[in-house]
């Protein structure tokens, strides 16, 4: 016989491990997708706010989401508020199961899993979490109610209002209802009653797309339940919202076979040894299917870039393997405002001048690409890129910063004030607010800020076009030739599209740019060119390294003994000079 143990005892202590995992997952693998969702809404303290996110069906998880999801501030904040999210999950599925005579943990540890997995990308809201947990919580208070009538007076009177609150999120409760009804009720008029329940969750939904809301009928029945989702993402969607109806379903078919239900549910060790192994095997798909390692990083370099840490920028970059566009163009972002962009520049994978900037898409790169114009101090991109961002993101805090500042630097206070009166109405950027504030009513305090100060002494006094997919260095050197972060990218432009011809003619403006000894680099250039094309182009005040004139003696040495093999030539001088301008100048396809 098969020994019996402390149920209860061991439910605590696997319960408290799991989520002690379930909690660390989060904080710690998935810490940067958690700052992420911070940045990628705003909640804000207003009436107007509140109406907006009622105004269509599904109102309340997203209020509810975009409030917890303000204290993502914090990534050990985030995970704790997904964990008590999770472990409420848990609590209310079984429940939900044991008043369906099932009791167990696995299956009720499964939405948990799924909610990992959907958890795990980016894209997915918590708002979207909280309107599964408040579908769970009504359909728990449901099947407490032991008398007929309580339960049907549940429904008719409040399922509609639960469906103005929660939107799609209550459809899948009618479907639950109707089981429950079905399979577990005695009641001779319960399926009549189903029939009402079913008429009941068609025709309010539709009645609400023509009297109520401004939606079409089509989504009325999934509008804020987010489904465009694929792979893993889709099918976990798909499951979460149909795993309590199947194992209603399951439960009826066991409980015909008594049997086979007696020797699944009691807590013994052979049961609890496979339930630890099913966990175990949950845990590893959630690992190794959802969990996107890549993306967090991509999402690091994000955050210290927003947080001006430069070195940590470097730091996530050096751990990215292969070619990602964003982490590229901050990577020279970051390579800049630490001092190495034309020492360092090819110790990272590089794309051409393209690495500079984010091409102009009308998708996330919107959202990211507007950094690099503040930082130029091209104030008037700046706000372009930070007012689209707004336009298809909905209200946000990197934008709504990046039009307040911008506004201030143009002297176009009053619109200014409108975008910081959102953020003083926010919990964590009030005081970001109230500085900036202060700077319209007295400009010259303005003159405290970095920001600021560098954006009004760089700002634009002539007209010119923006290029789609440049950054007008050229016309920002035009208005202040001491733009130093403009004279600096156009070196690195040109370098990175081995312009080597225009390049002779812009290096000698280096010494105006404080630039006490040649960088690595443009040494590394001009040697090369002066080799190829038999030039003296040395610009005045500057000399070459013997170290480096040493090195190309090598590379070239090394080029000669391998030039009819390219394969094995770029295999070869890898290894040695694959860091080398030299080496990117040649091998286009092998650089890094």
């Amino acid at each position: 016989m098969i020994p019996q143990i402390n149920s209860k005892k061991i439910r605590y202590i696997l319960m408290g491990i799991l989520f002690v995992v379930y909690f660390l997952y989060f904080a710690l693998l998935n810490r940067y997708h958690i700052f992420y969702l911070e940045q990628n809404q705003l909640f804000i303290w207003s009436l107007d706010f509140l109406k907006e996110q009622f105004s269509l069906p599904g109102g309340l998880p997203l209020y509810l989401g975009s409030f917890f999801t303000q204290f993502f501030i914090s990534s050990w904040i985030g995970a704790f508020i997904y964990t008590l999210n999770a472990f409420a999950v848990f609590v209310l599925s079984f429940y939900i199961f044991k008043k369906h005579y099932f009791e167990n943990i696995v299956l009720s540890f499964v939405p948990v899993s799924l909610l990992t997995i959907l958890q795990s990308n980016e894209s997915f809201a918590f708002g979207q979490a909280v309107g599964f947990l408040l579908l769970l919580s009504y359909f728990a208070l449901y099947v407490s109610i032991n008398k007929s009538r309580s339960r049907y007076f549940l429904f008719f009177a409040g399922w509609p209002f639960f469906f103005l609150l929660t939107g799609g999120f209550s459809i899948s409760l009618v479907l639950l209802c109707v089981l429950h009804e079905i399979l577990f009720r005695k009641e001779k008029n319960r399926f009549i009653i189903t029939v009402f329940y079913i008429i009941t969750g068609i025709l309010i939904p539709y009645l609400s797309s023509q009297l109520i809301f401004y939606i079409q009928p089509d989504r009325i029945y999934t509008y804020p339940v987010m489904y465009e989702f694929h792979s893993i993402f889709l099918f976990a969607l798909i499951l979460l919202f149909v795993w309590i109806p199947l194992v209603l379903l399951t439960s009826l078919i066991l409980d015909k076979v008594k049997d086979l239900k007696n020797r699944l549910l009691p807590w013994n060790i052979t049961n609890v040894l496979a339930g630890l192994v099913i966990i175990v095997m949950m845990a590893f798909v959630v690992y190794k299917r959802s969990y996107n390692k890549m993306a967090d990083l991509m999402l690091g370099v994000d955050h210290y870039v927003q947080q001006a840490e430069w070195n940590e920028v470097l730091k996530i970059s050096d751990r990215y393997p292969g070619y990602n566009t964003l982490v590229i163009y901050y990577t020279n972002l970051a390579l800049y405002k630490s001092g190495r962009l034309l020492d360092k520049m090819f110790n990272y994978p590089q794309i051409g001048s393209q690495g500079l900037r984010l091409k102009w898409q009308r998708n996330l790169n919107l959202f990211f690409g507007g950094e690099v114009f503040s930082q130029l101090a091209y104030t008037n991109e700046s706000i372009h890129w930070a007012f689209e961002s707004l336009v298809a993101k909905g209200p946000n805090p990197r934008s709504l910063k990046k039009l307040a500042v911008g506004f201030t630097v143009n002297g176009n206070y009053d619109i200014a004030g409108k975008y910081l009166g959102l953020l003083n109405r926010t919990l964590f950027y009030r005081k970001w607010a109230e500085r900036h504030i202060r700077y319209l009513y007295n400009p010259d305090l303005g003159e405290e800020d970095p920001e600021i100060i560098l954006s009004r002494d760089l700002l634009a006094s002539s007209n010119f076009f923006s290029e789609v997919n440049g950054l007008n260095l050229q016309d920002l050197l035009k208005n202040h030739p001491e733009n130093q972060m403009a004279y600096e990218y156009l070196l690195a432009s040109l370098l990175l599209d081995r312009n080597l011809d225009v390049l002779v003619k812009v290096v000698p403006d280096m010494k105006r740019h404080g630039f006490s000894r040649m960088p690595l680099h443009i040494e590394e250039a001009l040697i090369f060119y002066n080799f190829f094309e038999n030039q003296k182009v040395i610009p005045e005040g500057y000399s070459f390294n013997q170290a480096t004139i040493n090195r190309f003696d090598d590379y070239a040495r090394l080029y000669t003994r391998f030039r009819n093999d390219r394969k094995v030539a770029a295999y070869e001088l890898g290894k040695k000079y694959g860091k080398t301008y030299w080496y990117y100048l040649q091998f286009p396809n092998n650089h890094q």
